[in-house]
């Protein structure tokens, strides 16, 4: 089992563990701060003593981490690592800022619309919406207003694990799907209802900074793709 540090705390740079065994590849280590893809939000880069990881992936509650010269490892090696932070920052912003423009997006204008698709990187966040109106530019720039003003009021991001019940739908997707009960990791601010998240985020809305909405490619079925970038 993998210890996920970047759970514990996101704002961690560096760490140390040991290799606790090589396969497929990669190493599966006692912990790490390295996120693996997922959720729709892109894997951290970095080095594991000076190497450069090239790709990581969970595997159930282990992470592997895929390295450029797998040769300078071995299984019980103690292990330095060190993530691409300004990167890992860039994507904790927009990640956050994805969060709050749905929410805008439900006070606003729609409270039955749905976002599916999201895929977060150092570069944008895009999800796709499935509205019940039509989406004009006046309401994107409302919407746009609305996420900035919120993010400008400081509000501390809550973070948490708890227990959920079964689901046959997802509420934030809209995707119909059976999920089983268990512990789940919620992500809050004041003022939003609460969702499940497991990416990493900012402590303070205010860490964001201003964003800018664009309308990207529409990735059809009746979807709009929106695309959240940082000013």
């Amino acid at each position: 089992m993998t210890e996920r540090l970047f759970w514990r705390d996101a704002y961690m740079k560096e760490f140390s563990a040991k290799v606790l065994f090589i396969r497929d590849g990669g190493l599966v280590l006692d912990r790490t701060c390295f996120f693996p893809e997922g959720g729709g939000q892109a894997s951290d880069s970095g080095t594991l003593n000076g190497v450069r990881i090239i790709n990581l992936r969970a595997d159930g509650d282990e992470i592997l981490h895929f390295v450029e010269d797998l040769s300078r490892f071995k299984e019980g090696q103690e292990i330095h690592g060190a993530i691409d932070w300004e990167r890992r920052y860039r994507i904790m912003r927009l990640h956050s800022a994805a969060h709050v423009v749905f929410f805008c997006f439900r006070t606003k204008f729609d409270p039955d619309c749905t976002a599916s698709s999201g895929r977060v990187d150092e570069e944008k966040e895009r999800s796709d919406y499935l509205f019940t109106k039509e989406l004009t530019s006046e309401i994107l720039n409302t919407i746009e207003d609305c996420a900035n003003e919120t993010i400008a009021r400081g509000l501390d991001v809550k973070i948490w694990f708890e227990d959920a019940e079964a689901r046959e739908m997802n509420p934030w997707t809209g995707a119909t799907a059976s999920i089983e009960s268990g512990l789940r990791r919620k992500w809050k601010i004041e003022g939003f209802p609460e969702m499940e998240c497991g990416g990493t985020h900012v402590k303070n809305t205010s860490e964001i900074g201003r964003i800018v909405l664009k309308k990207g490619k529409n990735p059809g079925r009746g979807r709009k793709r929106i695309e959240v970038y940082l000013a």
